[in-house]
């Protein structure tokens, strides 16, 4: 298993614009990145803050719609969906 260093995760916190949210959801954010990291997952590595914006939408949007008993499990699915989902958005129609 790969060791988690301080440093490779600070990259990733100031890569994908961390800083930017408030405390509460700054430390939401920061755990669903370090569980990432530590599951070894490759979309992390594209993480930006566009994606966090995309999933705070995201996760904002279903919590209108119904009760959301997983947070932390939910706004994970909803970050991974962003990466993955990213270059969907930047499709131009013409």
């Amino acid at each position: 298993m790969k060791k988690i260093t301080t440093d490779r995760l600070t990259d990733f916190y100031e890569l994908s614009g961390v800083n930017y949210f408030c405390d509460d959801l700054r430390n939401l954010i920061i755990e669903v990145i370090n569980e990432l990291y530590a599951a070894n997952c490759e979309s992390l590595y594209r993480l930006r803050l566009n994606h966090i914006d995309r999933a705070v939408f995201k996760y904002r949007q279903a919590k209108e719609k119904r009760p959301i008993w997983n947070t932390k499990q939910y706004f994970k699915a909803c970050l991974l969906s962003a990466i993955n989902e990213s270059g969907i958005d930047e499709l131009d129609y013409d």
